[in-house]
Formats: C-alpha cells, structure tokens, sequence
C-alpha cells in the first residue's frame, strides 16, 4: 500500500501457532534484521505488512523469503 513517506515501513506478524512468546519474538527479530539489510534496495513509499509462520527461522532462510516476497511485490529498486 503506497503511502506519503519518503520510506518504506514494514510490519511483521507471527501466527498464534509459533509455540511461545519467545519463539514469535525471535521471528519478528530475523524479519527486521532481514528487513534493515536489504531497505537500500526497496522502492521507498510504501507500508508492507508481512505474516510471519513458524518453520524456518533461521537468518539466511528469512532473508531469501523476504527478498522473494519484495521481489513478487514489485518492490525492488
């Protein structure tokens, strides 16, 4: 969704189904990390809202979701 921000902000949202607070509190940590790294290459001006589902969290796996969404999004500068 466009916005009027000369930046792009994102949200992350875990499903109920991780099995603790700590879990969800990790995944959202990567995604934000995964985020802040790759922003440079994001078309500014837009909110992204993300649903984060339990499985593989780990950084390299994330972050190649997350590039591939960008990607399919048409968000890539």
């Amino acid at each position: 969704m466009k916005n009027s921000l000369g930046s792009s902000r994102v949200l992350f949202a875990p499903v109920r189904s991780y099995p603790n607070a700590i879990a969800r509190n990790r995944a959202k940590r990567l995604a934000r990390e995964c985020w802040r790294l790759g922003k440079a290459s994001i078309v500014p001006g837009f909110d992204v809202a993300v649903v984060l589902f339990p499985g593989s969290d780990e950084f390299g796996r994330r972050r190649g979701q997350l590039e591939r969404l960008v990607k399919q999004a048409g968000l890539r500068a």
